[in-house]
């Protein structure tokens, strides 16, 4: 609303009505609740993982470091190198961008044991079981077309 001649107040021609915008902000608060969650879980499993801090730290971020640091503490102890040594292979490759039927878009974040890790570009960050998503072909690769926006 703004101020017109005379102090009276307009509504501009194409703004939503008040029930449908208040509406509208609700999901919307919903949806940034829901990312935030994706991502406190994501920190609780960074601070617990094994798995090269450094690796998973840059994978987080959208970038790939092909083998452990040997600087964090799970190099310097030997644990990254004997998760990096058994990493288990997925179905799309790490960074690959994926379809998920309810979440939409998503680029693979990692796999860890029989476990894989999606973000999600509307809901943020989801764990998901490998052997489920390939018996029941939960994702599908993102053609190079669909990714044009991105």
């Amino acid at each position: 609303m703004r101020a017109g001649s005379g102090h009276k107040l307009t509504v501009p021609a194409r703004a939503p009505l008040p029930a449908a915008a208040a509406e509208a902000a609700c999901a919307e608060y919903e949806r940034q609740q829901a990312v935030m969650r994706s991502r406190t879980d994501m920190m609780r499993g960074f601070a617990q993982s094994r798995q090269c801090r450094t690796e998973t730290l840059l994978a987080y971020f959208g970038e790939d470091l092909k083998k452990p640091c040997g600087h964090c503490d799970n190099c310097a102890d030997g644990t990254a190198h004997e998760i990096a040594a058994a990493e288990p292979e997925g179905p799309f490759p790490v960074h690959a961008r994926v379809q998920h039927g309810e979440w939409g878009e998503g680029m693979v974040m990692n796999y860890e044991e029989d476990r894989m890790t999606v973000l999600f570009d509307d809901v943020g960050y989801k764990t998901l079981s490998v052997p489920v998503v390939v018996a029941n072909t939960l994702l599908t690769p993102v053609k190079e077309s669909s990714k044009a926006g991105h």
